[in-house]
Parts: C-alpha cells; structure tokens; sequence
C-alpha cells in the first residue's frame, strides 16, 4: 500500500478557566508521512505508532506496522498539544489505512482515551474552538463554539519544557466551593463571550483558580509575560494547556505587534529563552492530505 499523509495542528487548552473541557485550534500544523509494513522497535515508545496500533487493535484488525517520516513544528512540551497532534495523526492514518471502519465520534472517544482528556483533542481532531467533555461511560460529548471575533494568538515559547504529567502532579485533589464557582462562572462567559463576539469580557473570562496558581510557579516568568500582555492591550492571555507557553488574544494589528514586543522585552529582562509566534485559529482539524 501506497504512504498516507496526514496533518494536524497545535491546540491551546484550558483557554484560562475551562480546564480539561475547552480547547481551541491553532494554524501550525504537524505532518506524518506512513508507510504501512513495518514494524520497528519504537513501535512503543513512540506516540503516534501506539496510536495506530491501538486504532487496529479497536476494530480487531491485524498491526501491519508503520514507517513514519514526520515533520514536527509543535514544540514538544510546551503546552501547544504536541500530544494530541501525535495521537490524532496516529489514529487518523490508521483509520485511513482500515478503509474507514471509525467514524469521527468514535475516533474522538479512542483519542480521548490515549490522551486522558479531550480538550486538546477535540479541536486537533475537528478544528475550530471546541467544549468537550467525556461522559461517565466513556464517550465524548463535544460541540463547537462559535467565534465571533477576528482573533490571533500571541503565544510566547519558552525553551524551558514542562512535561504535562508534572504539569498535572502540582494540582490539588480538591477545591473550595468558591474557587470552583469563579472558574465555572468564567468559563461560561468565555464561551458566550467568544460566540457574541464581545471582546470586552475576555479579559475576566481568561481567569482561573484551579491550574493556573499551581502551575506559574513550574515557569516564574510566567506571570510577568501574562501581566505584560494585559498591559500591552491584550485582549485576554492564559497558559496554554498546561504551559509553559502563555497565549494573549488579540484583535487588531496594534495589539499583535505591543503584545510581541512586551514578551521580547519581558524575555530579555528576564533572561528567559524563548521565541514569539503569531498565529491565527483555524478551523481545519485534522485531515489526510490528499494528491
């Protein structure tokens, strides 16, 4: 059988206080060229031939193992959903290879289940900003959000990895009532906010108390880039999934070009690593690339 070719892009979850249920869809993308009839010996270590195995071994089909060549623009632990892309290109070329036996729901259920949680795999998979959730027999409920505004994201990178599973060890087992009413409250408006195009509530949308306090401390600078983007006319800023990178959304070129310039300077004063990418949402999840 002939290489298939597949894309996937970089995901922001969390979006500030929509932990582990929002995501959005960002225009850099991952690209996996497969060839099928191989199995090498990092078949287990690597993301996305567990992936395709596990999508085979779902429809009871026989691994015929895979030969990847990929293309990786998705910094590896750095809050951008490298993960998700991984498993989605996996299950993706995999499905494709079967002749299609998954439809799109059943492959965001088995994502979901390699990844943990859909909020960066719901947008990887179907694109555009996303509200998912799994459901308490394993399915995965999610539906679009509308987005009303003309948005960019401003995502500052820092060199400084933070893998996900330490990301995920510093958060509390459990929160007060209070806290988890502001999150829900905001996490709420975020979505009303992106879907009537109200720009002026992103900002208290953008909040949180149940990650983001537990998590700046993995990345000091941290909260002086998310102060500094505000300062500079961002329209809202968070961490991106579980960090370290932080993403401001803006609206107009002013506000790209003084959010930038505020990380350079931020980064050069502190001394801290890293490079600025701006980069528009996207619609397109997922998609083998056809001739």
């Amino acid at each position: 059988m002939s290489s298939i070719v597949v894309r996937a892009p970089a995901t922001s979850a969390n979006l500030g206080a929509g932990f582990d249920c929002l995501g959005l869809a960002l225009d850099l993308w991952n690209e996996v060229v497969a060839t099928p009839g191989r199995i090498s010996a990092d078949d287990a270590s690597n993301l996305i031939l567990r992936s395709a195995r596990a999508t085979y071994d779902r429809v009871g089909a026989a691994y015929p193992g895979f030969e990847l060549q990929c293309t990786n623009r998705i910094t590896f632990s750095r809050g951008l959903g490298s993960s998700a892309a991984a498993i989605t290109c996996g299950v993706l070329l995999a499905n494709e290879c079967l002749g299609k036996p998954l439809n799109p729901a059943a492959l965001l259920d088995l994502a979901t289940e390699l990844e943990g949680h859909p909020d960066n795999v719901a947008p990887c998979l179907l694109g555009g900003a996303r509200v998912a959730l799994r459901t308490e027999d394993g399915h995965v409920l999610q539906a679009p959000v509308a987005v009303a505004l003309n948005l960019t994201a401003v995502c500052f990178v820092p060199e400084h990895a933070v893998p996900t599973a330490h990301a995920r060890g510093v958060l509390p087992t459990s929160v007060r009532m209070a806290d988890a009413v502001f999150n829900v409250a905001r996490a709420s408006m975020m979505v009303a906010a992106l879907g009537s195009g109200r720009a002026d509530l992103l900002a208290e949308a953008s909040r949180d108390r149940l990650h983001q306090p537990f998590r700046l401390p993995l990345f000091p600078a941290g909260a002086t880039l998310l102060d500094a983007a505000m300062q500079a006319g961002a329209l809202g800023a968070f961490i991106s999934g579980a960090g370290p990178t932080v993403l401001a959304l803006c609206q107009a070129d002013g506000q790209i070009s003084s959010v930038t310039h505020a990380f350079d300077v931020v980064a050069t004063n502190l001394r801290v690593s890293g490079s600025t990418l701006t980069l528009a949402l996207t619609d397109s999840g997922a998609h083998v690339v056809v001739d």
